[in-house]
């Protein structure tokens, strides 16, 4: 046992520990609002933006963008690939509805932070914390992680990092029936969840930090708006037996 335990710190420490003369990128946040704009709402978004410039970069900057300007979208019926269009659209929109109901409109809000959680010579892990008010009894907080393989730019998703995704699920809904204190041969609803035909799965917010690996289920993603978002954390002495193995090594 102690030998397993004592493998699995060592590909923990492997896993976690990155080798500055290998990185070939690296995140510089930028403020990319400026609040200037009288009778608008406020809009405050601080992102890391992947330099050098270069292919793997741009791709990467360019989901980031991506997955901002979806928090943006108030509006389906309008589309863009510009964060700076968006920041507009979002501020058009409020203009368009405060017009129309001088009285009843709230200033809008939309404050999105991204910091990186984790990061090594390998991938890379993006948090994003963001709150959105569009009108209503109240606004939408969430915490989103993004993560990217930092040799080719690409987003990973569940299937790209665990050996047996199945595996996982299985050890996740063990950790999360014993926080929640849910019994292993009840039904996941018991305590008053709300996952999906009564059945456990993973959360769509899947990050790292230099602990393990974080899951985070988001308000109204299992549970009501008002029980906030749900966490459960995977030390990294166990993070790493579910890894792929191009994730526990570096390459040559």
């Amino acid at each position: 046992m102690k030998r397993f335990f004592a493998i699995g710190i060592i590909l923990s420490a492997v896993f976690f520990t990155a080798c500055e003369k290998k990185e070939t990128l690296s995140f510089v946040n930028q403020n990319m609002v400026n609040n200037t704009c009288t009778n608008c709402p406020k809009v405050t978004i601080d992102l890391p933006q992947a330099q050098p410039e270069n292919e793997i970069t741009s791709k990467i900057n360019q989901d980031i963008n991506k997955f901002v300007i979806n928090i943006l979208n108030y509006s389906e019926e309008k589309t863009t690939d510009s964060l700076d269009a968006a920041i507009e659209i979002f501020r058009s929109d409020y203009k368009k509805l405060k017009e129309r109901f001088p009285e009843d409109i709230i200033p809008w809000e939309a404050t999105i932070n991204g910091t990186i959680s984790f990061q090594n010579t390998l991938f890379t892990s993006i948090k994003i914390e963001s709150y959105i008010f569009t009108g209503g009894a109240h606004g939408y907080g969430s915490i989103t992680f993004l993560n990217y393989d930092t040799k080719t730019g690409k987003a990973l998703t569940a299937e790209d990092l665990f050996t047996d995704k199945g595996a996982f699920v299985d050890y996740a809904e063990k950790l999360f029936r014993e926080e929640e204190k849910i019994k292993p041969d009840a039904n996941i609803n018991s305590t008053g969840f709300m996952f999906e035909n009564d059945n456990f799965h993973l959360p769509n917010s899947i990050g790292f930090d230099e602990k393990g690996i974080v899951l985070i289920y988001n308000p109204y993603e299992i549970s009501a708006y008002a029980d906030g978002l749900t966490k459960i954390e995977i030390p990294l002495e166990k993070a790493t037996q579910f890894m792929k193995p191009e994730w526990l090594s570096e390459a040559h």
